[in-house]
């Protein structure tokens, strides 16, 4: 086994996403690294969406911005839909209402966006590298201010305590560029459309847990050059509601199950 297990097995960086896998669910981790890519679905196109609208609104004089930031994003949402459906079965229902609620998304970040102010960089690189992880971690800021970045997370749930996944990720992203973040979360309901800001305030603690996982799956690698051998180390749980039907199938492969 060499000395950079992750080299061995194909893995050239890190990311706050694939460390939160590994950290909620380490066989997920697994079948992704062994080749592996699971299908998006219409929340994760949302997202997509929101945050180009945001991104772009900045390049738009305000008149008539909220209605071209909207066509474009739901024209995003079309092209992403039409994409996966080849290989990906969706609830029609939950397509659409997403894609309804598009508008009420950008309609409520778009003027809490500009009321800042415009960024200093947007969807701007970082790269963040520890002595002891032989890989850099690298992620991508939402929006950076002078001493703050910005996240956008569009939700239909808020939950009163930010969940640790996303403040690991934005801890990265504060760590590395020695600022303050902030998830902002767009929340929309039936009944209600707001931006909630969050500040995260635990970022050394947070740092040191993304190093400790980082550590473990770089140990979870060294157990073999063979990643049929590293999944042996865990067994899937097909209860988990984040694993797909493609998932599965994938999954039932390398287990040979």
């Amino acid at each position: 086994m060499k000395n950079n297990p992750f080299e061995v097995h194909g893995i050239t960086h890190l990311s706050p996403s694939s460390i939160n896998q590994f950290i909620s669910s380490p066989a997920q981790w697994v079948l992704k690294v062994s080749g592996h890519r699971g299908p998006s679905n219409p929340a994760m196109w949302r997202g997509t969406c929101v945050d180009d609208a945001v991104s772009t609104a900045f390049d738009y004089e305000d008149k008539g911005m909220i209605e071209k930031t909207t066509k474009n994003a739901v024209s995003i949402f079309d092209n992403l839909y039409e994409r996966n459906k080849q290989t990906t079965h969706y609830d029609i229902a939950k397509v659409e209402a997403e894609r309804k609620n598009i508008q009420r998304y950008v309609e409520v970040a778009i003027p809490f966006y500009k009321a800042i102010g415009k960024p200093t960089a947007i969807q701007k690189k970082i790269e963040l590298e520890f002595e002891e992880i032989p890989v850099p971690i690298i992620g991508y800021i939402d929006l950076q201010y002078e001493g703050i970045i910005r996240d956008i997370k569009t939700t239909g749930r808020l939950l009163k305590v930010i969940p640790s996944s996303i403040c690991r990720q934005l801890s990265v992203y504060g760590y590395a560029e020695n600022s303050i973040p902030y998830a902002d979360f767009i929340h929309v309901t039936k009944d209600k459309a707001e931006v909630v800001s969050m500040e995260i305030t635990n970022v050394e603690s947070r740092i040191n847990e993304v190093k400790k996982a980082a550590i473990s799956m770089m140990n979870v690698l060294s157990y073999s050059d063979d990643i049929t051998q590293v999944a042996s180390l865990f067994y899937p749980d097909f209860d988990d509601w984040r694993w797909s039907d493609l998932d599965i199938e994938a999954a039932k492969i390398l287990w040979r199950i």
